[in-house]
């Protein structure tokens, strides 16, 4: 496992700001976690919005951003200028982040007026934020000691994100002052959803290399392919909205989810699995951060294929919650706490109980959710899931204090 300190002690510090502040901004989520499956009826419309970007945003994109920093800083001899860029980005990413995520809430919730406005304005400047932190990750190639399939696909993520966000942000300005742009009236919200769930693969499947891998060997052509296959289909994605060619599009990108796919079990997947401990630690986030993201890739595949048959998902009312919760939760909640895990290393000795009972609960909590959710179609089991990762939040953020 070549997941090791950053050398660089501004740089290392800037990383335990950063995770912090994510695992703040996830309180947002959590509580309208709780608050969600405690609502008899239907959820209301800016209620799932802010939880989904809380999740979404202020926890997996800001901690996505910190997984780039740690892996392309590494134990590389920095100056004071790299050290300067890092902590601004860090803040700038907190900041806008922490404003952007109630925005959904406030922008929502209300018909018209200065709130509304908010949410453009925060998305304005996460999109900054992440075309920033993407061209920030290419640019830092060339000073690599070894260029690994790792970069590719920690930068190749948040190029993606970017570009998704960046749609997501027009989407967010329409709010504003109404329609304008060139996309089907139906579900004109997959333009943006579908490139940023697959962005997720990029960082998932990274940081399982990362945390698989023994030592920092060059990058292969396997793991390039399997940046740019997920990289060039997520791109597809709002091209079949604007061009009103979902029809012909979307076949061609789940084909090329597929081939990524294909190259990950190939490459690391396995790998992570052979590799599961008892013991909290990385390897445990790992084995169930693996194991979720092919359930995800299965779920987002029969999602696709359920839109492109012109059939709803009325007699599936379970799907978005279990697809939405399968990756945000269980692919990228467990990955994201094996990352902080190694980053708190030196403060284990806090809770020491508390990352095992953590992923425990999270793992089959999703499970009792899940279970519930599709043969009665009940949200409690939620509260076992909300529980374990709240209990992630305190423990990590107690040991970052600590490290």
């Amino acid at each position: 496992m070549y997941l090791q300190r950053v050398k660089n002690e501004s740089v290392w510090q800037s990383l335990k700001i950063l995770f912090m502040g994510s695992l703040l901004i996830f309180l947002i989520n959590i509580y309208f976690g709780f608050d969600n499956s405690l609502t008899a009826g239907e959820i209301e419309r800016w209620q799932v919005l802010i939880h989904l970007h809380g999740g979404s945003i202020g926890w997996i994109t800001l901690s996505a951003i910190g997984i780039m920093i740690w892996l392309v800083s590494g134990d590389r001899n920095v100056d004071t200028n790299y050290e300067r860029r890092v902590r601004t980005l860090v803040w700038a990413a907190v900041l806008i982040f922490a404003g952007y995520v109630p925005s959904f809430g406030l922008a929502f919730s209300r018909p018209s007026g200065f709130l509304v406005a908010l949410l453009p304005i925060f998305g304005s400047g996460a999109v900054i934020v992440l075309w920033v932190s993407a061209i920030f990750a290419f640019s830092q190639f060339k000073h690599q000691p070894v260029v690994t399939s790792v970069h590719f696909l920690a930068a190749g993520a948040l190029l993606t994100a970017a570009i998704g966000a960046t749609v997501g942000m027009l989407l967010g300005l329409e709010r504003v002052i109404g329609q304008f742009l060139p996309l089907p009236a139906g579900d004109r919200v997959g333009a943006h959803a579908g490139m940023m769930d697959t962005y997720l693969f990029l960082v998932a499947s990274g940081v399982v290399e990362w945390a698989t891998r023994k030592e920092a060997t060059r990058w292969s052509w396997a793991g390039l392919l399997q940046a740019l296959f997920w990289m060039v289909g997520a791109a597809l994605v709002p091209i079949a909205f604007f061009l009103n060619m979902v029809e012909q599009i979307l076949p061609i990108f789940m084909l090329m989810l597929l081939v990524g796919l294909l190259f990950f079990l190939i490459r690391f997947a396995w790998r992570a699995l052979a590799n599961f401990s008892l013991s909290p630690g990385t390897k445990s986030w790992t084995f169930f951060g693996t194991l979720w993201l092919i359930i995800y890739m299965g779920l987002f595949l029969y999602g696709i294929s359920l839109f492109m048959s012109g059939g709803g998902f009325e007699d599936v009312s379970w799907f978005a919650a279990v697809f939405a919760h399968s990756g945000f939760v269980g692919m990228m909640t467990n990955l994201i706490m094996g990352v902080i895990a190694s980053r708190a290393q030196d403060g284990r000795e806090v809770l020491p109980w508390g990352e095992s009972a953590s992923f425990w609960l999270i793992n089959l909590g999703m499970l009792t959710f899940f279970v519930l959710k599709i043969s009665s179609d009940i949200r409690l089991g939620a509260i076992v899931m909300g529980l374990g990762v709240l209990l992630g939040v305190f423990t990590m953020f107690r040991r970052l204090q600590a490290s």
